[in-house]
């Protein structure tokens, strides 16, 4: 069960901001959409081209889901990533799931292992914080937990 956020109507020009400022320059990414649609985004989705990503994927396209609701005193965010390919998940989440483990917390499930952690941002401001995952996603992440069985 998760704790759902306390805030309103997710701030479609917050997601307008996080495709500009952030989806769009990642060079792995081929599409990024709202979801229903621009108008009344409540999330956006990036599809990441399997072929651009290191180390490589099957040939299904991996998805990043981002859903932020801004809030007071801090938001409400949660960002997956999912690869149809290996059934791999790694998740972002400051949403009140798991207060044991602080404000914000990772987690991430293959296969055969899964594990979640309390964390913290590097940054506040939403397009930076956005950044820091997705360039944890790529350099970290992948590499060190999808893989960890050897599964490349």
């Amino acid at each position: 069960m998760s704790v759902p956020h306390s805030g309103g109507n997710p701030n479609a020009n917050l997601y307008a901001q996080l495709k500009r400022d952030v989806l769009d320059r990642v060079p792995q990414i081929s599409a990024v959409t709202y979801v229903p649609d621009e108008i009344e985004a409540k999330q956006l989705r990036a599809t990441f081209d399997p072929a651009r990503l290191d180390p490589p994927t099957g040939p299904k396209s991996p998805e990043l889901t981002i859903k932020w609701y801004r809030q007071d005193p801090t938001d409400w965010i949660r960002i997956n990533y999912t690869d149809p390919n290996t059934g791999f998940h790694a998740g972002w989440h400051q949403d009140g799931d798991h207060p044991e483990l602080g404000e914000a917390h990772f987690q991430y499930s293959t296969t055969e292992t899964e594990d979640r952690w309390g964390i913290t941002f590097e940054h506040e401001t939403p397009s930076l914080m956005l950044w820091e995952i997705v360039e944890t996603l790529l350099a970290d992440v992948r590499p060190t937990y999808q893989y960890e069985t050897g599964d490349a």
